[in-house]
């Protein structure tokens, strides 16, 4: 019998952990959690310690420390969070949303753990930095995204140099057929609808302006050392091809699959190898209609804004995620209108013009820098 694998779980509470906790419990045979942490969520990450009778355990927000009932012992803070990153493991599960994943995520990489990675943020803002230490370190970054997931998937290793694009599949989320006379009446409850995917609030709301696939562009130029023009961007509302790799002799392999995280999350634990999951089938025969259309960049200009950001010096992608994550929680606390996102992150843009970032905390302070001049929109927007 083989050696379980060690896994540690960052972001144990969120819909990553919600996903990778059904995969582990599916096969416990196989996998042994010895690392979780959450944010706020204590009595939640109270359930998951005692179920899986996890070692260690973090919860990185001071304030509801009286809330935890696990059964081994809470360490607490953000300095906790990295230290658990570092515990030698087989891979670390990265499901923090946001900024706040970035640093747990390279202490993870820095010590010689491998990383299944689904924060999206974190390649974003310091995509060339993590390459460069995953193979300082020998250690593997595997995506955990659909689509990412979907292109490692059908990239052939020896034959690299023959692949002539990717297309990345976007599900073009709740207000794909909303006229755009009518986004500025959009509702934060709206927005947190998503029509194919279980997600939390940021993810969403990027989902509906299509700024997470803008992320996804950058991402995926980072990950597979591809440049912009070679990534084309497709809206698939069925969402059942979630990537498709072209190759140069007019081969085209597909990645297919109904949409559910666990996929994705079970080909980065076993790799190379495979599990059976025992999940629905997909079946051709089942599937009425597949479609396809061209991003619509009127309606969805943040989209545009992930080839922007790759082809102009100026732009910087630690910027683009910032102001981002501001406009966003602007828009959840009804402080700016839906369109009001792409502005704030356009102008932030274009007023910050950092010079580009050579560790980690470069990016911390270029990312600060772009949060308080997003700030000062939103507030110009807000109190007028």
């Amino acid at each position: 019998m083989s050696k379980k694998k060690n896994i540690i779980l960052l972001g144990a509470t969120g819909s990553i952990g919600e996903s990778s906790l059904r995969l582990l419990r599916k096969n416990r045979e196989k996998f042994n959690l010895v690392g979780v942490s959450a944010h706020n969520n204590a009595g939640l990450l109270s359930k998951i310690v005692n179920e899986f009778d996890v070692p260690n355990v973090v919860l990185s927000n001071h304030k509801n420390t009286k809330s935890y009932y696990g059964k081994n012992d809470l360490n607490v803070g953000h300095s906790s969070l990295i230290e658990l990153a570092k515990i030698n493991c087989d891979i670390v599960i990265s499901g923090i949303i946001g900024m706040s994943g970035l640093y747990p995520a390279y202490s993870a990489i820095s010590v010689g753990n491998n990383l299944a990675i689904a924060n999206k943020e974190t390649l974003v803002s310091a995509g060339k930095i993590f390459m460069e230490k995953s193979l300082e370190k020998k250690v593997k970054i595997l995506p955990v995204d659909s689509e990412h997931s979907a292109i490692f998937q059908c990239l052939e290793k020896n034959n690299i140099s023959n692949v002539d694009f990717i297309t990345l599949t976007a599900s073009g989320g709740p207000f794909l057929n909303m006229p755009i006379e009518n986004f500025k009446n959009i509702k934060p409850r709206d927005a947190i609808k998503h029509p194919v995917w279980k997600m939390g609030q940021k993810i969403s709301v990027d989902s509906a302006t299509m700024f997470n696939k803008a992320l996804e562009i950058i991402e995926a130029s980072v990950l597979f050392n591809i440049k912009s023009d070679k990534i084309e961007v497709t809206v698939h509302p069925e969402h059942i091809i979630h990537g498709l790799v072209h190759y140069k002799d007019g081969s085209i392999i597909a990645n297919l699959g109904f949409p559910d995280m666990i996929t994705p999350l079970s080909v980065a634990l076993n790799w190379p190898t495979r599990i059976d999951l025992n999940l629905k089938k997909l079946s051709l025969n089942n599937i009425s209609n597949l479609s396809f259309f061209e991003p619509d960049f009127k309606k969805f200009p943040g989209l545009k804004l992930g080839w922007d950001v790759l082809d102009n010096p100026n732009f910087s992608p630690v910027v683009l995620n910032a102001s981002n994550e501001i406009a966003v929680d602007a828009f959840l606390n009804n402080k700016i209108r839906f369109p009001d996102i792409y502005n704030i992150v356009y102008e932030t843009l274009n007023v910050c013009n950092p010079s580009v970032p050579q560790n980690i905390g470069d990016i911390i302070e270029i990312d600060k820098i772009a949060r308080m001049n997003a700030l000062k929109l939103v507030k110009r927007i807000f109190y007028k």
